[in-house]
């Protein structure tokens, strides 16, 4: 059951990504997972939390990266678990953390790849 979660929540990061900043403004992942969800305000501050710690150089594991949106009154933390290769790339396997909504928070873990051309992705 765990598993089928990720999957999705993974599905739903990758949604985010792919689609253009226009559209990506109307997409909100965690919806109902927070109670009202997390704001897609959040999502992109999730996001730029993932992009912090996977461009440091070198990477290390227990880097780490905050967020705070005072509008939504959400926050995490973004931090690097483990360090890898898959398929020729380096991989990150991060935990992110989220406070939103009503308590309890919760974790997601998301393999982050970093393609060819130096761009983080979420690994499907």
């Amino acid at each position: 059951m765990r598993s089928r979660s990720l999957d999705c929540l993974s599905a739903a990061f990758a949604v985010c990504i792919l689609l253009p900043a226009a559209a990506q403004a109307q997409v909100i992942p965690f919806a109902g997972n927070f109670g009202q969800g997390v704001a897609p305000s959040d999502n992109k501050m999730i996001f730029e939390s993932a992009a912090r710690p996977n461009a440091v150089e070198p990477s290390k594991v227990g880097q780490s990266d905050s967020w705070s949106n005072p509008e939504t009154k959400s926050s995490g933390t973004s931090t690097i678990l483990r360090m890898f290769r898959s398929g020729g790339m380096a991989c990150h396997l991060v935990r992110h953390h989220i406070v939103a909504g009503r308590p309890p928070p919760r974790d997601y873990r998301l393999t982050w790849c970093r393609t060819s051309n130096g761009e983080w992705k979420i690994k499907s």
